[in-house]
């Protein structure tokens, strides 16, 4: 498990502190995000976003020109040797990584940016906290009441169900972000819309709705992240709190414990 001794609160409390300015990338399906942080506990200042497909060694080297140090999450193989080329000294969240919260979770098969959004969400709110993050994947974390992350959940995201019934018919159009208004469209545009939107807004409210009765944490405060964020939260209409560089946040607390893993 990740972890899986309680180390304490991440703020001030761990060995390693890495220098600053510090870079911190996270690397995903669609886009890398590179954010630099200027001194202990600031907020990471977004730099730029590559399209995953058009991330090169020298890009990545000119967006941390300025970088005394290199922390990355990245779910994407390929984006991870091209860093490790650019920044050699880097450092990447893993397996290995202390998470900082007790973790019922398998640490060998669980994401970097999903520690990165619980290790955000253990600082900001300490327990009972929902995260989700909405980009080419969704995915769900709990921290229950007494501050053990549970685990949590995988769905694709909104972009990509979306995608999923314009890109495998002739004649269906791509849909909009617009919320249904009813169940039963009367043409074409609001029978996708209700179909599409509302079975996205259906399938992100019920699956909160579960893992807060399972968490038994049913007051927990949820938390919306990624791309997608803002879009999902107006169709599930859901009370959330929505913080787009989460993801950043956490990879920056995670600097101090970070271990090199091997190359991929």
């Amino acid at each position: 498990m990740v972890g899986a001794n309680k180390v304490g609160a991440l703020k001030g409390t761990v060995a390693n502190q890495p220098e600053y300015p510090l870079l911190v990338i996270d690397a995903g399906n669609t886009a890398v995000k590179f954010a630099l942080v200027t001194r202990k506990n600031a907020v990471p200042r977004l730099l730029r976003v590559l399209p995953t497909g058009k991330l090169t060694v020298g890009a990545a080297r000119k967006i941390g020109a300025t970088a005394s140090a290199v922390v990355i999450a990245s779910v994407v193989p390929s984006a991870s040797r091209l860093l490790k080329r650019a920044f050699p000294t880097a450092r990447f969240i893993g397996s290995r990584t202390q998470l900082g919260v007790r973790t019922l979770v398998d640490g060998k098969t669980i994401g970097s940016d999903r520690l990165a959004n619980v290790a955000a969400a253990q600082v900001r709110f300490g327990r009972n906290v929902l995260v989700a993050s909405f980009g080419t994947a969704a995915t769900f974390d709990v921290i229950d009441k007494r501050g053990i992350h549970l685990g949590g959940a995988i769905a694709p995201g909104w972009s990509s169900f979306a995608a999923l019934t314009s890109a495998n018919t002739a004649q269906l159009p791509r849909i909009d972000q617009g919320k249904p208004t009813n169940a039963i469209g009367r043409n074409t545009r609001e029978a996708l819309r209700a179909g599409v939107n509302g079975g996205y807004a259906a399938l992100v409210s019920q699956l909160v709705a579960q893992m807060k009765k399972e968490a038994k944490a049913n007051n927990a405060r949820v938390v919306f992240t990624g791309g997608d964020a803002a879009t999902v939260a107006k169709l599930t209409g859901l009370k959330v709190i929505t913080d787009p560089l989460l993801t950043l946040k956490g990879i920056a607390i995670l600097a101090g414990p970070t271990v090199r893993e091997g190359r991929k």
